[in-house]
């Protein structure tokens, strides 16, 4: 059976990008807006997950996604002063010279090459300018707020709500996809939901409200309802309702949700997003819904300073290392000895500095210790791979590959002329000295000898040498290693 998340991404190949969803967003680019002060978004799928810490400029990149398209059919459109606003308190929420730069999808030319049209919103005075020749599209923007609990809502709605004039008009079944969508994210068998009109004797104003009705339970108004179960309804009648190719926007969709909810809620939105051609962007903290989105939907904001750096493909269990501040570790990698663990750790560091500090590199001993410690790892469902001496070679399906070379470790980086070439230029090694002495020693005693002449421990020796050694080793070898490393995470 074919993945949905494959079909997703397999949808957004660049020959059938425009037939599937139109004229989206393939690209943002963020200058002086609140933290952005130059953020460069690239989209690879139709779904766009932000993740990151709070305060990274997550709700920022949606609001100016919003103010991205003219509104078709009379619509209200929105502007970057929809959302961003400046006044007494915040005079300065944008720079003087703050622009999106928008990247459209556009249709392919008659030789069949595509070629994407950039437009830009800039700060003009006191006014923003390039509004007018963007694209039409149907935006749907629900924030934090598209959807309050009516129990949260003011005296007057509850005083209304128990006045025995305020009585039904119209009722209308939803759709039955939306009560067997909702059904399927919530794990409840509805036997029917409706959309109720109401309105007080003589009044001109209607309220609607939500009745749904459970498998041999009673009928029953959102009024009563929890608030997860409400809000999912709203979200899900207001995606079924939008038109097809509609950009839709959505504040942490997992708002109130259980965990299995908030995965099937992400199944869901794989689903709704390739059959009715919408491209969705949304801001989430929520491990279970980015589960259940392609990797290339899954993008972290990362501060850096002031400023904030995106990171696409993000590891789902790196974006949550990343945002628990590294309390859960997004895999833990096995090495038998201290040798490898600085090869390891200072091979990440060099190629991907920010996995490093979601990554736990562990000393499990040889390697049948090894193979048992991963299978421990495994059974309690722990993100784990092996990385093993290159004299074991590796086993590709039980996830345990092999440092570069034939040999152990250290006979490896003994035998590496930029390991020599910088000991002896950088640390005044005399090599003839150090082999003469190594040569009746076993492989594992041979950085005893470094400490002696450099007069420094060990642990401080090895992630000098691993890092000596790496620079010999071919960038394509280090970063397939890496990669290796990365995709063990789930």
């Amino acid at each position: 059976m074919a993945d949905p998340k494959n079909e997703l991404q397999a949808s957004f190949q660049p020959a059938k990008r425009f037939q599937t969803y139109g004229d989206l967003i393939l690209g943002l680019r963020a200058k002086g807006f609140r933290n952005h002060f130059d953020t460069k978004i690239e989209i690879e799928s139709p779904i766009t997950a932000f993740c990151g810490v709070n305060g990274t400029g997550k709700s920022t990149l949606l609001q100016l996604a919003a103010a991205s398209y003219q509104a078709p059919n009379g619509q209200n459109r929105h502007y970057v002063s929809s959302f961003i606003l400046a006044g007494t308190l915040d005079s300065k929420p944008f720079a003087d010279d703050a622009s999106i730069e928008i990247t459209y999808e556009q249709p392919p030319e008659s030789s069949g090459s595509i070629q994407p049209r950039t437009l830009t919103v800039s700060r003009s005075g006191s006014s923003w300018s390039g509004y007018d020749r963007q694209p039409e599209r149907t935006v749907l923007y629900l924030g934090l707020a598209f959807h309050l609990p009516h129990a949260e809502r003011d005296e007057n709605f509850k005083t209304l709500f128990g006045d025995a004039q305020f009585r039904l008009r119209e009722k209308h079944a939803l759709e039955d996809r939306v009560v067997e969508r909702v059904s399927t994210i919530l794990l409840c068998k509805y036997d029917a939901a409706h959309r109720n009109t109401l309105r007080k004797r003589y009044g001109r104003t209607n309220t609607h409200l939500l009745t749904a009705k459970r498998c041999a339970g009673a009928e029953y108004s959102e009024a009563n309802m929890g608030s997860g179960e409400a809000r999912l309804y709203a979200l899900v009648m207001q995606i079924e309702a939008a038109p097809e190719k509609s950009l839709l926007l959505v504040e942490e969709p997992e708002t109130s949700l259980h965990p299995s909810a908030q995965y099937e809620l992400g199944r869901y939105l794989v689903e709704v997003a390739k059959r009715r051609g919408l491209q969705i962007w949304l801001t989430t903290h929520s491990e279970y819904l980015l589960l259940a989105l392609p990797q290339k939907s899954r993008i972290y904001l990362k501060r850096d300073g002031a400023s904030v750096v995106p990171i696409p493909g993000v590891g789902v269990r790196q974006a949550v290392s990343l945002m628990d501040n590294f309390a859960i570790p997004a895999i833990y990698v096995l090495v038998e000895d201290d040798v490898a663990e600085s090869i390891v750790a200072e091979l990440l560091r060099m190629h991907d500095p920010d996995f490093l500090k979601t990554a736990r590199v562990i000393v499990g001993g040889d390697k049948a210790r090894i193979r048992q410690m991963m299978e421990v790892f495994q059974d309690q469902k722990l993100p784990v791979c092996g990385v093993r001496d290159g004299d074991f070679g590796d086993d590709k399906k039980l996830k345990m590959y092999k440092l570069f070379g034939n040999e152990p470790p250290e006979r490896e980086i003994f035998k590496s002329a930029k390991f020599r070439e910088l000991f002896a230029g950088q640390h005044g090694v005399d090599w003839d000295a150090v082999d003469i002495a190594n040569q009746d020693k076993d492989h594992h005693g041979w950085f005893d000898v470094l400490e002696q002449q450099l007069a420094r421990k060990r642990a401080e020796i090895l992630p000098l040498a691993a890092r000596a050694y790496l620079e010999g080793i071919l960038e394509t070898d280090r970063q397939a290693l890496v990669d290796q490393i990365k995709a063990a995470v789930p």
